[in-house]
């Protein structure tokens, strides 16, 4: 680190080099005297209220999940008090001071969704803001473009756990092998295992399209009905129901703020179109694990439903090194699954089309959204889901099927 860096991350707090001088305009005024004034604010209101008020902060961290986990942990600990939590699409580094600085005294719980995308974000995140516990959801290939590998990925989100002080408790995810945590006093696994301080022992899909879960904690049995479609949703709750029972929550307030957490929209959002087909809204964002867990989804609800599977496809952004092998990946699942219906946007998806064996590929998300409007009008019995990055923006696609469409 050059010395002028050094003084300027002093004024700043630790900045990512691509953070400090980012690759986009800028609004100098903001961007090197308000931020870095009121991330100053926010660091040390946040220390007055952990000290003064007993305000706990509850940090999450994770390469999918890390949204729903904080409206499920906001959903909780609502019921045990005044609790607030970072906003949902917003940068981390704006969005944690902004959210720090919304807490007043009266402030329980602060819920801190962590976010990297470049080498040493968590150091800035945890300058910012010292954790009273963690969750560590899992490390898979997002950001590798700037990260480079899973490891170093899983290393850049280890930096959490490496933060809190040593009686904070850290639960983290068992059943991923990225996520490679010496086990401590204050290390709660969560898993399909049943020496898991909290075990999955079930999650299936209802005919209601609801997911119940079932979860051991501390060997005490808990049936959960939550408001998402997804087996793989069983993971996040059981993450938010460990940290919870750790800090004491009622049980009965854990069941209860799961099964009305808020489901996020474009995120497996469920839509059925009146004598049309039922859309799997996803567009939110890609990366390889939650294209692989709503490939799984879509397959059960169209065998519950009767419906046969679609599944449009945009590119997966930032993957560097693993681009292609990523896209092939999805391809073989695809081929697994036996889903003939597959029509993709974005370069990288032709390994996809490759690897699968069938599929169209189209240059333009418009024309693709045009193919997806004329096959869904001769085709009612579908169930078609819906997934790129953000950049691609596929909520276009969402929205033109349903603008002259009935929504049952």
């Amino acid at each position: 680190m050059t010395d002028t860096n050094y003084l300027l991350r002093l004024w700043t707090g630790p900045l990512p080099h691509q953070e400090l001088f980012p690759d986009r305009q800028i609004n100098p005024l903001l961007h090197w005297f308000i931020h870095p004034l009121k991330r100053r604010i926010a660091k040390y209101y946040l220390l007055f209220l952990q000290r003064i008020s007993g305000l706990k902060v509850i940090a999450v961290t994770g390469s999918a999940g890390k949204t729903i986990t904080k409206n499920m942990l906001t959903s909780v600990f609502s019921l045990e008090g005044p609790t607030v939590s970072t906003l949902d699409n917003i940068t981390s580094t704006y969005n944690l001071p902004t959210t720090i600085l919304r807490c007043s005294m009266r402030t329980r719980y602060l819920i801190l969704e962590m976010s990297i995308e470049y080498p040493g974000d968590m150091d800035f995140y945890t300058w910012l803001a010292r954790p009273d516990g963690a969750v560590y959801l899992n490390a898979n290939r997002t950001h590798t473009q700037y990260l480079k590998d899973v490891s170093v990925v899983a290393s850049e989100k280890a930096k959490l756990i490496d933060a809190l002080v040593p009686s904070a408790p850290a639960v983290i995810n068992a059943d991923d092998p990225n996520i490679n945590l010496p086990v401590s006093g204050s290390v709660f696994k969560f898993g399909a295992s049943p020496n898991c301080f909290t075990q999955i022992k079930s999650s299936v899909i209802s005919s209601d399209l609801k997911t119940k879960v079932e979860l051991v904690i501390n060997q005490k049995s808990f049936t959960i009905h939550l408001p998402f479609l997804g087996r793989h949703f069983a993971y996040p709750a059981a993450a938010a129901a460990t940290i919870a029972i750790l800090f004491n929550v009622h049980p009965q307030n854990i069941v209860y703020g799961l099964e009305h957490s808020p489901v996020p929209s474009r995120r497996l959002y469920l839509i059925p179109v009146k004598n049309g087909p039922l859309l799997l809204d996803d567009t939110h964002n890609a990366n390889p694990l939650a294209v692989a867990a709503s490939l799984d989804t879509l397959i059960e609800i169209s065998r519950l439903t009767g419906n046969t599977p679609v599944f449009v496809f945009g590119q997966m952004n930032e993957l560097g090194q693993y681009e292609q092998s990523a896209h092939e990946e999805v391809g073989l699942k695809i081929r697994k699954l036996k889903i003939e219906n597959l029509l993709c946007t974005g370069p990288a998806t032709k390994y996809t089309i490759a690897a699968a064996g069938t599929g169209q590929y189209f240059d333009t998300v418009e024309t693709l959204s045009q193919r997806v409007i004329d096959f869904s009008s001769r085709n009612s019995h579908l169930c078609i889901l819906i997934k790129a990055s953000r950049s691609f923006h596929f909520e276009t696609i969402v929205e033109s099927l349903t603008q002259n469409a009935s929504i049952s």
